[in-house]
């Protein structure tokens, strides 16, 4: 079975990408983290600007419709059949560090950037333009208090699965009458 669309791991990377491009990042950088990471990650200090992405699909009304479509494009014995339809992620974005409201607002106004609009269309990958606004939450943690915002985002995602059904190479009809059921034709289809 073949698809179109992107696994969460890999909508995770994507979107680390696109953070790290928005914020004029190294792409090397561990600025910008994928949260819950199996080996975990180093810590960082409080004068550090460290973004983390949490990427999973939601519910969603728009999530829920299945398009079917067959086609005889592989062979007359088989049918492609095609079912697609539109999966909705979001990325929550936690940011620490002197500027991270200032980074909050740029990935806010610059995710709405052509550029970056095309590179997420090129992945079938497209922003739902109801952006929240980010939100001031200082974080206490060992006696200070560390800088944080949260914001929120989502996208709609195109997911296309393809199978190959087999053809029916052929069919029997039989037709009845009366309280008896009496057989009066029979047709043989091969």
């Amino acid at each position: 079975m073949a698809e179109q669309g992107h696994t969460v791991e890999e909508f995770e990377t994507i979107m680390q990408g696109l953070v790290v491009s928005i914020l004029g990042l190294d792409v090397d950088t561990e600025s910008v983290r994928i949260s819950w990471p199996t080996e975990g990650m180093p810590a960082w200090g409080i004068l550090e600007d460290v973004v983390f992405l949490q990427c999973f699909e939601v519910d969603d009304p728009y999530n829920r419709p299945r398009e079917n479509t067959d086609s005889y494009e592989q062979s007359p014995s088989e049918f492609l059949r095609e079912t697609s339809y539109t999966s909705v992620m979001q990325v929550n974005l936690i940011l620490y560090g002197p500027t991270s409201g200032e980074n909050a607002k740029s990935i806010k106004n610059k995710i709405f950037y052509p550029e970056y609009q095309l590179v997420l269309s090129k992945e079938k990958i497209y922003l739902i333009h109801d952006v929240s606004a980010p939100r001031r939450v200082p974080d206490y943690w060992e006696g200070s208090w560390w800088k944080r915002y949260d914001m929120s985002m989502k996208f709609n995602m195109l997911v296309v699965k393809s199978s190959n059904v087999p053809a029916i190479d052929s069919i029997e009809v039989a037709i009845y009458e009366g309280d008896e059921g009496d057989k009066i034709a029979e047709i043989n289809n091969e």
